[in-house]
This record gives structure tokens, C-alpha cells and sequence, in this order.
């Protein structure tokens, strides 16, 4: 009878035990408490130091609101890092393709990093709350690029993660989530494999489309000018020629008038003299010079006037 009473002494112990056990907790300092009651949340504890709560009834969920937390968006984790092996990952196809401007393709890997700021509006207005995450960002991402170049995408992912950023806090206050972003970063912003080859056909073409436009405005800057100055000669030179023959023709034109006015007033005597001035210029030209003289007889005679067939002058029979 006394060892059945010892028995019942040790049972109420253990139930009083586990019941007292069941009617506290501990908070630790930067933690917070969700205290909830038949699914509802009717408290949440912020002080640090030993808590009571109704054993059986209310729900206690504590989490830690200064810890930075990260979840990856694109691809997963596939075997952890070890001392000896790098960690891998698998590609998330679904997640990771996203369209730029003009509809290229580009393969994006992130990781974004937040805070529980409300426990309790992430334990009761979020039912997945990883899973949201990843959509808030997938559609912020996805607008974002849409309007980026396909350069600009593959170059800029620091100020493309820049401005995400508040626009994930934005659409994810929006639903009441209590999460507060404080990091994105792009691991990749990547072409997939498929196109890498003719994305570098095309790099290729614009580079070769650069050099040759290079060379062309080189090849400008040295002939140009050259081509000018050459302009410029040839305009001055055609300048003095003009010039020049304006002035040889004033002169002849002159030159006409006078001689006009002479024959006008003596039309023999100018005759004469212009007969005698051309004659003199053409036989200056002639090397040999003759005088002929046709006789009735049929002896032609002639007098040679250059001076060194002077002493040569006689006859010549027909």
C-alpha cells in the first residue's frame, strides 16, 4: 500500500513537472515571441528574460529578429561545401530565364538576404513565406529587365540589384509579409549556353564594325585636309588664271581699239603697216627664207635671205 502511494507521489510529480515546464520561456535578447491562442495571435514578447504562457493552450514561437537571413533565386543548393569540397548547385530553369528588352534571353542567378521585422505579421499573413519571397522577386526582376538592353543586363547587375532592391521591400510590405530586405545580389546574369556562340558572333561583328569605322575616320582625318588644301590651290590658282586672262583680254580688247581708231583715220597706211607687222612676225618663225622670182622663160629665180646660204644664190632650171 505505501509503495502504490510512493507510485501515484511520482506520477503527480512528473505531470506537475512537465506541466510547469510547459508554462514558460525564455527569450533571449534581439528575439521576439509569438504567443498565440486557439490559432490566434494574442501576444508578442519583446523583453528578454523568462515568460509564462497557459501550458497546452497557447503557442509560443520565437524568432530572431536581427539575424540575417538568405534564400537563393535562379538555382539551388545541390550538395553542401565541405573542409575538402566546394559546394554545388543545380540550375532552376523556370526562375533563372529572363527576358531583356528586344526579347533576349539571360540566364540570372541571386541571393536575397532579409530580416524578420514583424513576427507576427510573417507567422499568420504569409502562409509560405520563402516561396513569396522568390515570387515578389521573380516579378520585380522580370519588369526590371524588361526595359534593360541586353549589354546593359549582362554588365550592370550591381545597379540593376540597387534598384530592386526597394522595390521588393515595396511589394512585399504590401502584402503584410514583415520582411525587410536589406541586401540583393546577382551571383550570374548570364546568356545561356544555346545562344553564347552566336552572342559571340554578333559581338565579334560589331567589334570588326568598330575597328573598320575606326580606320574609315582615320583614314578621313588624314585625307580630308589634304583633299582641302588641294581644294584651296586649285581655287587660287584658277582664281590667278582668271585674273590673268581678264586682264590679257582687257589688254587685246584695248590693244583693238587703239589700233581701230589708227585705221579709222588712215585705213592704207594701217593696212600696210599691219601687213608688214604680221609678215615679220611669221617669217621670224621660218628657218629657211627665199625670194622666188617666176621669169616668163621658165627659169625660176630665187635669193636665198638666211644668212648662211647668202653666198648660195643662183637658178634653178624647171
Amino acid at each position: 500500500m505505501k509503495n502504490g502511494k510512493i507510485v501515484f507521489l511520482v506520477i503527480i510529480i512528473a505531470i506537475a513537472a512537465f506541466i510547469g515546464m510547459q508554462s514558460y520561456y525564455f527569450i533571449e535578447n534581439a528575439e521576439q515571441a509569438v504567443v498565440q491562442r486557439f490559432g490566434e495571435v494574442v501576444e508578442v514578447k519583446t523583453q528578454s528574460g523568462l515568460n509564462f504562457k497557459i501550458p497546452f493552450i497557447d503557442k509560443v514561437t520565437i524568432f530572431k529578429t536581427n539575424e540575417i537571413l538568405s534564400i537563393q533565386y535562379g538555382y539551388r543548393p545541390k550538395d553542401d561545401p565541405t573542409t575538402t569540397t566546394a559546394g554545388t548547385y543545380v540550375s532552376v530553369e523556370d526562375e533563372s530565364i529572363v527576358l531583356t528588352k528586344g526579347s533576349y534571353l539571360v540566364n540570372v542567378g541571386a541571393v536575397i538576404q532579409y530580416r524578420i521585422t514583424d513576427p507576427a505579421q510573417y507567422l499568420i499573413n504569409v502562409d509560405d513565406q520563402i516561396g513569396t519571397i522568390r515570387l515578389a522577386f521573380e516579378s520585380v526582376l522580370r519588369s526590371n529587365m524588361q526595359n534593360k538592353e541586353l549589354e546593359q543586363a549582362l554588365i550592370n547587375k550591381e545597379i540593376i540589384a540597387r534598384e530592386i532592391q526597394p522595390e521588393l521591400s515595396k511589394k512585399l510590405a504590401s502584402y503584410g509579409s514583415g520582411i525587410t530586405i536589406t541586401d540583393v545580389k546577382f551571383t550570374d546574369v548570364l546568356l545561356p549556353e544555346s545562344v553564347q556562340f552566336s552572342y559571340d558572333d554578333v559581338n565579334n561583328a560589331e567589334n570588326q564594325k568598330t575597328q573598320y569605322l575606326s580606320q574609315a575616320a582615320r583614314y578621313e582625318n588624314e585625307k580630308l585636309p589634304e583633299a582641302r588644301a588641294e581644294a584651296y590651290q586649285r581655287i587660287q590658282s584658277a582664281e590667278a588664271y582668271k585674273a590673268q586672262k581678264v586682264s590679257q583680254a582687257k589688254g587685246d580688247v584695248e590693244n583693238f581699239l587703239q589700233v581701230y581708231e589708227k585705221y579709222a583715220v588712215a585705213k592704207e597706211i594701217t593696212k600696210t603697216r599691219l601687213y608688214l607687222e604680221t609678215m615679220e612676225n611669221i617669217l621670224s618663225t621660218v628657218q629657211y627664207k627665199y625670194i622666188i622670182d617666176m621669169s616668163s622663160d621658165g627659169t625660176i629665180k630665187y635669193l636665198p635671205l638666211n644668212p648662211e646660204t647668202l653666198s648660195k644664190g643662183g637658178t634653178i632650171n624647171e
